[in-house]
């Protein structure tokens, strides 16, 4: 409407003007002839300058009008039509004050157009992009401020993310070792193989190996137990020595050895993992309470990275640990083993030794019923089977010839004398006395100075059949 108002003010100014200048000719005689044609005259006055008038309204709202209705709509749809600039850019082609105006707008277009690059490149996450425009422009300022935000945020993600994966990684593998390493592993052999495969797989490595320690002839030595390349297992028997090769210098050490950048062609054929060159060769020591129990050689064709050779570091003490549990559960079945052994065969001296001493009593028996052609058996049982009678008050009231020579002690010094002033017992004794006078026989092992016995105690009763007395017969150990 103001536009509107203008154009008739402009046009009613035209015509006045107009007019006002053909009546000062007229008066000034310029333009007067006769009075008729004065008359005339001022009609076409009046038309000429309606029509002047009119002309210049026309032009004025023709070069105003567009100008104003195309600035008009660059201003309403500058962020909206995608084409925009070609409008600009044909406005900016004038050669009025309009056209400096579009040329204004072109140039901001430019620098709209390049925030919106910059912000579209932040947006997809590209903050390496360089911006277009200067630092020292406000909304410039202001997104460059935004893209370094952008970048430390999405630094401190990528960092937390992979740690997130780290951490992960590490638990599951954990979490994998320690059910494997639950197995009831009969020996280091049995256990090395899955484990070496394991590490190989979840760490990423292409060699794995793992060397126990053994002895031989009072020498300790590493024994190659498993070892693991390309998807293959291995059967190989190598030993190495301590402080010889790098398995051997890491056992002696107790130190991991890293080594990186090996030379073309470097092969470790003592470690028994066989001839590639790796990139990067890593040997640790399986510890486990300060103690060696072998040594772990992992080979790679890529560089390995610091958290996972810190799970090596971890999973190398849990494989020691059940190592260790392994040698354990082994020297136990061992003496186990052993001690059922010697139990059997106790059992049975202690079966021919009952068996002895029945006959032994049976014989002694009717050799007291008998006549004195049979004390020589008699003797004889009394030098070969060492024998002690102790009554109900503890003391000794007989000992023969072979019992006083077993216990090395005179038989007038300890007759008639208290059992623990002359054996030495603990209180477990006391408590066998009270279950043998009871009527329990009961078998206790007693160290001499020069062998092991086993003693027997027996009831004996009198005719009433009152246990009033106790006989302890002895059978020497081999």
């Amino acid at each position: 409407m103001k536009i509107k108002s203008g154009i008739v003010l402009v046009f009613s100014l035209s015509f006045i003007l107009t007019v006002v200048i053909l009546f000062l000719f007229y008066f000034a005689g310029i333009l007067r002839t006769s009075e008729e044609s004065g008359i005339l005259f001022i009609i076409i006055s009046l038309s000429v300058g309606f029509l002047i008038s009119m002309l210049f309204t026309v032009y004025l709202r023709t070069v105003f009008s567009s100008g104003f209705q195309k600035l008009l709509y660059v201003l309403k749809n500058f962020f909206i039509d995608k084409y925009i600039s070609e409008k600009i850019d044909s406005g900016a082609e004038r050669k009025d004050e309009f056209g400096q105006l579009f040329e204004g707008f072109s140039e901001l277009y430019k620098k709209y157009d390049a925030y919106t690059e910059f912000a579209k490149q932040l947006s997809e996450g590209n903050y390496k992009v360089v911006p277009e425009f200067g630092k020292n422009e406000v909304l410039g300022a202001a997104l460059l401020d935004i893209k370094e935000s952008l970048r430390i945020s999405d630094k401190e993600k990528r960092y937390s993310f992979k740690e997130v994966e780290k951490n992960n990684w590490y638990q599951s593998g954990v979490t994998a070792f320690t059910l494997l390493l639950q197995q009831d592993f009969k020996s280091t052999k049995e256990m090395a193989y899955p484990a070496v495969k394991k590490i190989a797989e979840h760490v990423g490595v292409e060699q794995a190996g793992i060397f126990t320690l053994k002895e031989k002839d009072g020498k300790k030595y590493l024994l190659l137990e498993a070892a693991y390349a390309y998807d293959k297992k291995k059967q190989l028997d190598t030993e190495v020595e301590i402080g010889e090769s790098l398995a051997g210098k890491c056992a002696k050490e107790q130190k991991m050895i890293k080594i990186d950048d090996l030379p073309e062609g470097y092969t470790y054929i003592s470690s028994g993992l066989g001839e590639d060159t790796p990139e990067t060769l890593i040997l640790l020591p399986l510890m486990y309470e300060k103690k060696l129990f072998g040594v772990l050689e992992i080979a790679s064709l890529k560089r390995v990275p610091d958290y996972r050779i810190n799970f090596l570091k971890i999973i190398g003490e849990r494989i020691a640990a059940e190592i260790s549990n392994i040698n354990t559960k082994y020297l136990t079945a061992k003496l186990t083993e052993a001690y059922k052994k010697q139990s059997e065969e106790l059992a049975l001296k202690e079966k021919r030794y009952k068996d002895t001493i029945n006959k032994l009593a049976n014989e002694k028996e009717q050799l007291l019923q008998m006549n004195s052609s049979f004390l020589v058996q008699i003797n004889q049982f009394n030098k070969y089977v060492p024998t002690v009678f102790v009554n109900s008050d503890k003391i000794i009231t007989r000992i023969n010839d072979a019992a006083a020579k077993l216990y090395r002690i005179k038989r007038n010094d300890v007759l008639n004398k208290p059992y623990f002033d002359i054996f030495p017992s603990d209180e477990s004794y006391l408590k066998l006395f009270e279950k043998v006078f009871e009527g329990e026989e009961m078998r206790k092992k007693r160290k001499l100075k020069d062998a092991d016995i086993i003693e027997k105690f027996t009831p004996v009763a009198d005719k009433d059949g009152k246990i009033n007395r106790l006989m302890i017969t002895a059978l020497k150990l081999s």
